[in-house]
């Protein structure tokens, strides 16, 4: 016997976004210790070059400012979702930034839930698995102004898959 899924509309996107944003938020944490401890790497005393070719500190400074920078990458991303706000999408309306969306086609189910930034978080909603899609992504931008109902070809990883939009929320 199949699990019946909970109908879109029935999932809070305020709460799921609320969930994406706790995953964001341990990510920086996460990150922003690491970037911090690889700093103090690169300045301790014990890493000062020993000759001209050694470029231990150097490179960990270089890997401390990348990790700085995801830090900063996840702040514009947390802040853009503390602003967001979700709106309802009917079975007509276009698909943007907000919609949720259930995507099917032969071998491939996906309940997306398309925003500006936490793309590749998923969390819990109901009977669905959601997936945070942002529109610079293949499926997100296959999906964007498409309605439900509609068919859409995606490539990826030089794999061909025929989609349909079944549902829109």
């Amino acid at each position: 016997m199949t699990r019946r899924k909970t109908p879109l509309a029935a999932l809070d996107k305020s709460a799921l976004i609320a969930s994406v944003m706790r995953t964001l938020e341990a990510r920086h944490a996460a990150l922003a210790q690491a970037a911090e401890d690889t700093r103090k790497g690169a300045i301790h005393p014990e890493n000062r070059a020993e000759g001209s070719k050694d470029m231990r500190a150097t490179e960990q400074s270089y890997i401390a400012r990348g990790q700085a920078m995801r830090v900063e990458a996840l702040d514009a991303e947390l802040e853009a979702l503390r602003r967001f706000e979700p709106r309802a999408f009917g079975a007509d309306d276009p698909i943007a930034v907000g919609a949720l969306v259930h995507v099917v086609g032969d071998d491939f189910e996906r309940t997306c839930l398309l925003l500006v930034g936490g793309a590749g978080v998923e969390v819990a909603a109901g009977s669905h698995t959601v997936t945070v899609v942002t529109g610079e992504s293949p499926l997100g931008r296959a999906l964007v102004g498409r309605v439900e109902g509609d068919d859409l070809e995606l490539v990826v990883a030089g794999r061909r898959r025929e989609l349909t939009v079944e549902a829109v929320a």
